[in-house]
């Protein structure tokens, strides 16, 4: 049966139309009429609210509590932190009027909340007793975007962020570790794999002693920042007085971190996966798990739907759907849910009710089998994570076969991928990097961080090597 094709430009055309291609036809965004912001679709939000129930599992389970604080924020407590002012100031929305008259101190709309959140820690913090303090917030934060994306850069975007304080440089250390593995489980829970690692000087976040981050590669062979844990050291409390009276009897600065993932995590899921067909969604952040299309004629119609509806109700532990819109041919039916990256689709017609048996299209393979209809529910689950195997399977081989090893500047061409490469890791040799090629630095790889560089000098200064190091364009 002809597959009737919707209005998606391949890949290998154009990556980029590709992708607005997939979010429109895939119905899961759309512009607003304030430009850099969009609007996120029931189906869009699904993917994305499924994604922060598993991340929010994750971190209720670690510890954290939640908290809620105000998206306006003081322009005088942005700009006590010199460094993370100056690293925010191109992307800040201020507000100066409010209720018909100017405000006596504008207010920035907020990029990010250290300097909300820390003048309160400053009050809440009194003793060592008081730590470590571990708080998270789900909420939207505003940089304004000179070239948004939907999911990947909007002007206004939803995300979490971690705040944590704690008495010593060992324990912010290490919890900077525990939450990057989070992260790096939750983008396995969404079948992509990932690099996880340390950021340059040039990368790091404004105002932090250290970054650390997720880098995801998709199928374009650019590099994603998937989420991103921060050691904070002890600059923010110096600024914002963040203190506690130690078991010493002396007052002592707290070490600070902040982590966080956005809603740029469905814009890799859509990047990891998807094809020239559309999205091809992993199975735990599916809207819809399984679809089921009945095919019929007049005579049979009450019989194939009938017994679709059964099958609705025996596979009730999944997100299911059934397609019943008689306006439409199986054909374009086929093609809309492929489209919308629907792990399985089960074909039900008057033969299948015959025969015992059911046509299962798998979105991964993009390939059909059949199976029994004897103990289906345990088939589909076994389908399912067959699915999961193949989708993550796919995207590592993927990130695996990408990775070009380079010696010097020089050997940096047009390859789809990462480039591995000995560095100095100097600002000024990255700045060179990036005016050259739009390249930078993506992460020094943790199971390099103890290790010799494989060549002795800098693949761009030619300079003493430091580490080995990933680099690629980005979204």
């Amino acid at each position: 049966m002809a597959l009737e094709k919707r209005n998606i430009t391949s890949q290998k055309e154009s990556f980029a139309k590709w992708y607005q291609d997939v979010v429109r036809e895939a119905e899961l965004a759309e512009n607003s009429d304030v430009r850099g912001c969009g609007i996120v679709k029931p189906y869009g939000f699904k993917i994305w609210k499924l994604i922060k129930e598993e991340l929010s599992r994750k971190i209720d389970s670690s510890g954290v509590e939640e908290v809620y604080f105000p998206m306006f924020i003081p322009l005088s407590n942005l700009n006590a932190e010199a460094a993370h002012v100056e690293g925010f100031s191109p992307e800040l929305a201020v507000v100066t009027h409010g209720g018909g008259k100017e405000l006596e101190e504008p207010l920035a709309v907020r990029p990010t909340s250290e300097s909300s959140m820390y003048p309160t820690f400053g009050k809440w913090i009194q003793s060592y007793r008081d730590l470590p303090l571990r708080v998270n917030q789900w909420n939207n934060v505003v940089r304004w975007e000179k070239r948004p994306r939907p999911f990947l850069r909007w002007s206004e975007f939803l995300w979490q962020e971690g705040h944590t304080a704690f008495a010593t440089e060992k324990a912010a250390r290490k919890e900077v570790r525990e939450m990057l593995e989070m992260y790096k489980d939750l983008y396995e829970y969404m079948a992509i794999p990932s690099f996880i690692g340390r950021k340059s000087t040039l990368e790091k976040f404004a105002g932090a002693e250290m970054t650390t981050t997720v880098e995801l590669m998709v199928r374009d062979g650019k590099a994603i920042q998937g989420a991103t844990s921060h050691y904070l050291g002890t600059n923010f409390a110096k600024v914002f007085d963040v203190q506690y009276l130690g078991e010493d009897g002396d007052l002592h600065y707290c070490h600070q971190n902040s982590w966080g993932l956005s809603w740029r995590s469905v814009g890799a899921v859509i990047m990891a996966h998807g094809d020239d067909s559309g999205l091809r969604l992993p199975p735990n952040i599916a809207p819809i798990q399984v679809v089921i299309v009945p095919i019929y004629k007049e005579d049979t119609r009450s019989k194939v739907l009938e017994f679709a509806e059964n099958l609705k109700e025996e596979l009730s532990d999944f997100r299911v759907a059934v397609d019943l819109r008689d306006d439409q041919t199986p054909g374009f039916k086929f093609n809309h849910w492929e489209v919308k990256g629907v792990p399985l689709r089960l074909e039900v017609g008057a033969r299948e009710i015959d025969e015992g048996k059911i046509t299962v299209f798998r979105r991964d393979l993009n390939a059909k089998t059949s199976i029994p209809l004897v103990d289906l529910s345990n088939q589909v689950e076994g389908l399912l994570k067959s699915v999961y195997t193949e989708l993550f399977k796919q995207a590592k081989d993927f990130s695996s076969r990408h990775i070009h090893r380079i010696e010097s500047i020089d050997d940096i061409n047009d390859q789809v991928g990462f480039f591995e490469a000995s560095w100095c890791e100097s600002v000024e040799s990255e700045k060179l990097l990036k005016e050259k090629f739009s390249m930078v630095s993506r992460v020094l790889p943790r199971e390099f961080e103890d290790k010799e560089p494989k060549n002795e000098k800098c693949f761009i200064t030619g300079e003493p090597a430091k580490h080995d190091w990933l680099f690629a364009k980005s979204y």
